[in-house]
């Protein structure tokens, strides 16, 4: 679209934003079939960042394997997470965290 020749852009214009990131992983943890568990990570987690958890099944993991993120909450300085395996056999899986804005 041409906005040279218009005093205002449309309003549903796309508007970008970007901003740095930090990322965070831990090492590898297993999680039996069909159970719950309830991990806390620290790190430099605090009210002013956004963080979020994530994990995926070790790329040699049996078929059938699967992990689930439950649930997160912070308190300063800690995650905590609430894992379930969904899967028909247990499964080996690496947490990694985002936080935004970059720290650094």
């Amino acid at each position: 679209m041409d906005y040279e020749n218009k005093s205002e852009k449309e309003p549903n214009e796309v508007k970008w934003m970007s901003v740095e990131v930090d990322f965070m992983e831990w090492g590898w943890q297993y999680q039996a079939a069909g159970t719950d568990s309830w991990w806390w990570y620290t790190w430099i987690f605090d009210q002013d960042h956004w963080a979020r958890m994530s994990a995926v099944p070790w790329n040699n993991s049996p078929a059938g394997t699967s992990i689930q993120l439950v649930e997160e909450w912070m308190t300063p300085g800690t995650m905590h997470v609430h894992w379930r395996c969904n899967g028909s056999v247990g499964t080996s899986f690496r947490p990694t965290v985002i936080v935004a804005p970059s720290r650094y």
